[in-house]
């Protein structure tokens, strides 16, 4: 039996063939998906999940594509989505548990309106929280390591497991779900009964001036060396407002790369790799991206 017959079958979503990158990442650039699921409840991901480790085959997660990067024409696997299950957040004395689709930002306003927190950070990440503990984000000196109780998530063969936080080997943009294969589902956080916000929009305000918000990125490109932030490397290279087509380094903000019509992936990989390799070069300093090639 193929994928979508066994989703067809056993009425555990809906499937989209032929869906494309562009329609489902901030960044807007094209490449061919074989097959788009969205689940529609925990109990059905589960037996996909199963499925697709039993049979080998190639998945993705994504949430809102904020740090997705299409590198290829045509991804032959399957894209697993998981916005038409139900989002869930449940508050408790001193923490909350909340499902892996819940969009960051959405959190940090929706706790701000009960005056809980402090997940304020979690303004200034466009995404979802799954993707938020994938790569242990950050922003404002905080990050998800500093907050988060414990996570579940679907293992190979379809059971949720939950770890603590000293089991998720958190370091900078990076967590042990990189290296095991997994779906997350929730987290619980730590919060506080604090007002945040006016410091939110104080935040958002900022960010507006001195970020290219209403164009196509991914969000940072690079992770931050810890003597030197990486938009001040790029400067010293003179290469903001760079590009290679349609790929430009951000005039507002040069840790972005933007989109300006229709750049390729592999044009703005380029571009990525050219400043790495200038940077290596004329300064011995090795750039890292946080982004995910696809």
């Amino acid at each position: 039996m193929t994928f979508i017959g066994y989703i067809i079958d056993n009425k555990l979503g809906s499937i989209e063939y032929n869906k494309d990158f562009k329609d489902l990442t901030t960044i807007g650039i094209k490449g061919s998906i074989k097959w788009l699921y969205y689940p529609n409840k925990l109990d059905s991901l589960s037996l996909a999940f199963k499925y697709i480790i039993s049979n080998n085959i190639k998945y993705f997660i994504i949430g809102n594509g904020s740090n997705t990067l299409p590198v290829n024409s045509y991804f032959d696997g399957v894209v697993i989505s998981l916005i038409k299950m139900e989002k869930e957040l449940n508050i408790f004395e001193d923490y909350i548990e909340v499902s892996s689709n819940y969009n960051t930002i959405g959190l940090a306003y929706d706790l701000a309106k009960l005056q809980l927190g402090d997940l304020s950070f979690l303004g200034g990440i466009p995404g979802q929280i799954g993707g938020a503990i994938y790569n242990n984000s950050g922003s404002y000196g905080d990050n998800i390591a500093n907050n988060m109780i414990s996570v579940k998530y679907l293992d190979t063969l379809g059971n949720i497991q939950e770890i603590k936080n000293s089991m998720c080997a958190f370091s900078y943009r990076h967590s042990i779900f990189h290296h095991i294969d997994g779906i997350i589902i929730s987290a619980k956080f730590h919060i506080k009964n604090i007002k945040t916000d006016e410091l939110l929009e104080e935040r958002k305000k900022k960010r507006i001036e001195t970020q290219p918000t209403g164009e196509k990125s991914m969000g940072s490109i690079f992770k931050n060396n810890p003597l030197i932030e990486s938009y001040k490397v790029i400067d010293m290279l003179n290469m903001r407002g760079f590009n290679i087509n349609d790929a430009y380094v951000s005039l507002k903000h040069s840790n972005f790369i933007i989109n300006k019509g229709n750049s390729s992936g592999r044009d703005i990989l380029n571009l990525i790799e050219l400043i790495q390799k200038r940077a290596l070069l004329e300064f011995g300093i090795n750039l890292q991206y946080e982004i995910t090639l696809v």
